[in-house]
């Protein structure tokens, strides 16, 4: 009498179904989280300025999960730093340009994504 793999091919596919639900994951809203999701070419407006999204680096650190981009305009370089505070699923926004350092909005970031 031989038995069929496809009790243990379910199982083990049910197994790991569970396994990824139970994770923890970063859970934002789709409006909190587009500012974390931008890629090159992308243009953004900030301040009435126009920049292009260079570089995209992605990462955490102690404090949670981040994304710095590096941009590029005709007045010169910025950098664009986009933080997920976990316990409130909010994003924190710095921006250090040529004009300073400070702290953005969300409605402050105008962005077009460019055809690839």
């Amino acid at each position: 009498m031989s038995l069929s793999p496809l009790p243990s091919l379910s199982r083990a596919l049910l197994d790991c179904l569970r396994a990824w639900w139970r994770v923890d994951r970063i859970r934002a809203s789709p409006r909190d989280g587009r500012l974390l999701r931008l890629q090159p070419p992308c243009l953004v407006v900030i301040g009435g300025q126009s920049f292009e999204i260079a570089h995209r680096i992605a990462g955490q650190d102690a404090e949670g999960p981040f994304v710095d981009y590096d941009l590029r305009s005709e007045i010169g370089s910025a950098r664009l730093l986009v933080r997920l505070m976990i316990e409130t699923s909010r994003s924190v926004i710095r921006w250090i340009g040529p004009d300073g350092e400070r702290s953005l909005d969300e409605t402050e970031v105008t962005v077009f994504e460019l055809a690839r």
